[in-house]
């Protein structure tokens, strides 16, 4: 069987001109019409992880039933989506293709050059008489020699065109909140309640998470009630503030104990990875910046993508009133600054944040268990 698949579409002329630069490579590959013969969910599942991608990135609009479904809504889970997929193959973009080298959606069809084994195909002529001039690859080739150490079929240039998402999301950005105290007065609370009311102004969709009830990590299962309420919404946002007081130079254990419930991996979902994070922090006294320092130590840890801004609200005690909203100051206004940066992080990175956190080394692992699956005879 041929090293290289393409899930083809004959009536697409972009899958056309892919499936003819794979031939003028040199290979015959192994052709799916996927309309005749869809991927099942586990082979999507593994084409969508080769990619770096979630499955609203390979939805397809034109030609399909993706706009009379209304698949744009975030109220679709993705385990929804991929039944939608089931039944109407058609809504999958096309082509993708599997190589030894990795695996891609060709569109624009000249995508295929950075993962075929021999892309020195010289000069193709696409169907509306567009002319794909050589290029050099985006793998190293004959330059192997000079980095011993490299699996070169794992190693990539940066792509351009990954960080223009082919499908740009038209639903409100979703940020989860989460907040450091248990206190019946928890300005880190009022803090976050001040912060929702700004990103609903600024078009976002927000979920405050009450940390009352959670347990201690390890001291019950992940099937609580409240683990499995963080956890899902962890799954559901697109970025999170992170508000704690400070408490003995450091942020308090009820902040502690959310982050460490959220775990790096769960199942084949990195729950927080390439999702945006702010940070803030509330002090009974002067201002610090403890709390936030080490909350962005744990952002970095769960591969989130930390903006740059951040607030520290000294003496917070100070800045309510009795109706529990924040007076004018200048603490209030770098909130505000905060949450404006939060929200065009998150529309600037949700769609692409997949290929920005893509990374060699599990390429490397995963290259050849992808390509022996999703190769298999059975397909």
């Amino acid at each position: 069987m041929s090293s290289i698949t393409i899930y083809h579409n004959p009536n697409c002329g972009t899958s056309r001109n892919t499936l003819a630069m794979i031939r003028q490579s040199g290979v015959e590959p192994n052709i799916i019409e996927y309309l005749k013969t869809p991927p099942n969910r586990t082979e999507l599942k593994a084409l969508l992880k080769g990619m770096g991608l979630g499955v609203r990135a390979v939805l397809r609009q034109k030609g399909t039933p993706y706009d009379a479904l209304d698949l744009g809504n975030a109220k679709w889970t993705d385990e929804q989506l991929f039944d939608f997929v089931a039944e109407h193959p058609i809504l999958m973009n096309r082509p993708i293709v599997v190589t030894p080298l990795g695996v891609r959606l060709c569109r624009p069809s000249e995508a295929v050059l950075d993962i075929l084994p021999n892309a020195q195909i010289g000069p193709f002529t696409k169907e509306d008489g567009e002319v794909v001039e050589e290029r050099k690859t985006s793998n190293i080739g004959p330059q192997t020699d000079a980095f011993p150490a490299l699996a070169a079929e794992s190693f990539r240039m940066t792509d351009v065109a990954e960080l223009r998402a082919p499908l740009r999301s038209t639903h409100a950005p979703r940020i989860l909140l989460l907040y450091g105290s248990l206190r019946e007065r928890s300005f880190s609370r009022l803090v976050v309640e001040e912060s929702a009311r700004l990103l609903q102004a600024l078009g976002a969709e927000v979920k405050v998470f009450n940390p009352t009830g959670l347990p201690l990590v390890d001291d019950t299962s992940v099937n609580h009630p409240k683990v499995k309420e963080l956890r899902e919404l962890t799954l559901w946002s697109e970025g999170m503030v992170w508000c704690s007081p400070e408490r003995h130079g450091a942020m308090t254990g009820v902040m502690k104990t959310q982050i460490d419930w959220l775990p790096l991996s769960e199942g084949a979902i990195r729950p927080t990875q390439g999702k945006t994070l702010a940070v803030m922090q509330v002090c009974g006294g002067s201002q610090s910046f403890n709390a936030v320092n080490q909350m962005r130590i744990l952002g970095r840890w769960m591969r989130m993508l930390t903006i740059p801004n951040q607030s520290s609200v000294a003496k917070a005690f100070m800045e309510f009133g009795d109706d529990n909203r924040m007076k004018p100051s200048s603490y209030y206004d770098r909130i505000v600054d905060v949450m404006e940066e939060l929200v065009k992080f998150t529309l600037l990175t949700r769609d692409v944040s997949p290929y920005l956190v893509d990374r060699y080394s599990e390429r490397k692992e995963t290259a050849a268990e992808l390509s022996k699956r999703v190769n298999q005879a059975s397909i």
